[in-house]
């Protein structure tokens, strides 16, 4: 490879950071829209405003708000018959069939590959097994809030242009895992017979707006997890320049894929499965196609 083996990327726009139902919390914050969608993103230690899945277990509680409330919300929508924000609401008899729990038919449509619900896909089957086991456990009330829309946005994303690094790429095109982050490499590497081919890559930054060449973040055990569309699970740590790479030939990722950022005990998760991974093309500085800015650490 001659040219750009930067490592940039469009590959996050979480919503919902997920416990375990045994006493895990977290708490929301927004992180930015994915192919031109808006999305909703929950962020441990930031405190949301806007509506929530309320009185359930972290890890359930952020699966129905990010793939479920946009229908099952306090006004239904898309012809769905329940509601699905709190406790009582699962827990209730479904009005599609008296004899079962709203949990117990929503666990029903899950599991239907034919009819699944969300109707845009199955969810991971790690989402599937979390709601499952929550249901089999006699479905316990929990402690945890998870944000629906709008919440916590505005103070992580009204932010000025700043290079959080303070160290920037000036080596140019030289080859090296370091090099442009923050710009589309996807596209760049498509556009060089020699380059690597990636099937998502990406930038992970401190702040929202952060220039094309600004190092990401690095050194603190950040690492990119990506869900595949059969349950598969791809990991990787970001590198010294913030920058982390799917390589295609060495990753064989069924699409669309759901991806999420994991810093120590703080999560980010992306709400909307994608069938691209080129992050930078939209998380640029300023943000395109409905992002926000940067992809950012939890």
């Amino acid at each position: 490879m001659t040219r750009r083996t930067f490592l940039g990327g469009c590959v996050i726009l979480l919503a919902a950071a997920a416990g375990c139902y045994t006493g895990g919390s977290a708490l929301e914050g927004p992180f930015g829209a994915s192919a031109g969608k808006g999305t909703t993103t929950t962020v441990s230690g930031t405190e949301g405003t806007g509506p929530k899945v309320t009185g359930l277990p972290c890890d359930v509680a952020a699966i129905l708000a990010t793939s479920c409330a946009s229908c099952h919300g306090d006004k239904l929508k898309g012809g769905a018959p329940n509601r699905m924000m709190t406790h009582a609401d699962l827990t209730s008899l479904s009005r599609t069939d008296g004899a079962r729990s709203v949990a117990e038919v929503t666990m029903a449509r899950l599991e239907d590959a034919a009819d699944p619900m969300p109707p845009d896909g199955q969810l991971p089957a790690k989402d599937i097994k979390i709601i499952a086991d929550w249901i089999a456990a006699g479905m316990p009330e929990g402690s945890c809030d998870a944000a629906v829309d709008g919440a916590a946005t505005v103070s992580e994303y009204d932010t000025p242009v700043v290079c959080s690094s303070k160290k920037h790429w000036t080596r140019g095109d030289e080859e090296s895992s370091l090099m442009h982050p923050g710009v589309a490499c996807i596209d760049c590497h498509d556009r060089e017979d020699d380059a690597p081919s990636f099937i998502a890559a990406g930038t992970v930054y401190r702040t929202a707006h952060e220039p094309d060449d600004c190092n990401g973040i690095a050194g603190s055990g950040t690492k990119v997890v990506i869900t595949d569309a059969d349950g598969k699970v791809f990991t990787q740590s970001v590198n010294g320049a913030g920058n982390f790479y799917f390589e295609t030939k060495k990753n064989k990722m069924a699409l669309p894929y759901r991806a999420k950022i994991v810093t120590g005990t703080k999560t980010r998760i992306m709400k909307d499965a994608v069938t691209t991974g080129d992050c930078n093309a939209c998380h640029t500085e300023k943000g395109d196609e409905s992002a926000p800015g940067r992809v950012m650490a939890p």
